[in-house]
């Protein structure tokens, strides 16, 4: 029987969680599946975990890096070329799923061909799986909060007026898609080097083309805990994460999806973190195009790169 879904599961450092996330892959009310297990190279105890599923029907592939990728992604790109399915679930480590995710989800692509993409709510949980945060609560900004509702939506009108002024798939755990909507073409060089916000370019570039459904149930269970790359409590990764989004900007402007407002709060966020705040303040008194107020922003970026500041 030919393998419905790929659920890949990129694992890194994530000894505490495996057990939980490889057993609510196995007991999905869906079995038609291929489970491609990738460890980069972890320090901690993963190894001895993993071993124990080696040879599992189930599992297709148990890859362990000599040495790690630097990337999330490269990840990604590895289990996707390895693929069979028509379906594929990145299942990160540290998140765990309802039994039913995946049979609910496969509805949503049955019910109308054209969607190529489908994501859940999520729950997010502690590392102890309590819950520590609504959700919902994410999307407020929007008025009306479609995530309260199921939904479809065409990929262009979603990257316009919800990707272009952040990712709101900001869990990929919550996400099946279509094998056959993504090119090997989408690793470019600049996600490949991405540490966190490569899945963000990476949901733009497949919805270009297609389209996206919603389920409202939280299916998904989304883990916070101090290792995971979105916390920014170091300044270096602060940084990192300014210039991945500037590269996102980039692509979006390239593409005609413009959101002016991001892009200023963005450029005062770099120039805040260089302690420009008297420039900033010039420029809210400035009425400056979209052109010259990322002209007069990228200058002062690139001085201060100069000086090593």
């Amino acid at each position: 029987m030919k393998v419905k879904v790929s659920i890949i599961v990129p694992n890194y450092n994530h000894a505490l969680f495996l057990e939980q996330r490889l057993q609510s892959i196995l007991n999905q009310t869906v079995q038609n599946f291929e489970m491609i297990i990738l460890d980069d190279n972890s320090t901690d105890d993963s190894w001895f975990i993993l071993k124990q599923y080696q040879g599992h029907q189930k599992v297709s592939h148990l890859i362990i890096n000599e040495e790690n990728s630097g990337s999330p992604f490269k990840q990604w790109q590895k289990g996707i070329a390895l693929a069979q399915g028509e379906y594929i679930w990145i299942a990160e480590s540290d998140d765990y799923a309802a039994p039913e995710f995946l049979e609910k989800v496969l509805k949503q692509f049955e019910k109308n061909s054209e969607i190529g993409v489908v994501y859940v709510q999520s729950e997010d949980v502690d590392e102890h799986g309590e819950k520590v945060s609504e959700r919902l609560n994410y999307t407020t900004v929007f008025n009306p909060n479609i995530w309260e509702y199921n939904f479809n939506a065409k990929g262009d009108y979603f990257i316009q007026e919800y990707l272009s002024q952040f990712n709101v798939i900001p869990n990929a755990s919550a996400v099946v898609f279509k094998r056959d909507i993504v090119k090997q073409s989408f690793f470019t060089t600049d996600i490949l080097q991405m540490r966190m916000c490569g899945d963000w370019l990476f949901w733009i570039k497949i919805l270009e083309t297609t389209h996206i459904g919603f389920i409202a149930e939280k299916l998904n269970y989304f883990r916070t805990h101090l290792a995971i790359s979105r916390n920014h409590n170091q300044n270096d990764k602060k940084i990192q994460r300014l210039i991945e989004e500037k590269k996102i900007r980039d692509y979006l402007n390239s593409k005609g999806y413009h959101c002016m407002e991001r892009e200023k709060l963005l450029y005062q966020n770099y120039l805040s973190y260089f302690k420009f705040t008297d420039l900033i303040f010039q420029s809210r008194n400035i009425k400056l195009t979209k052109h010259s107020y990322s002209s007069f922003c990228l200058k002062m970026i690139s001085e201060k790169i100069k000086r090593k500041i």
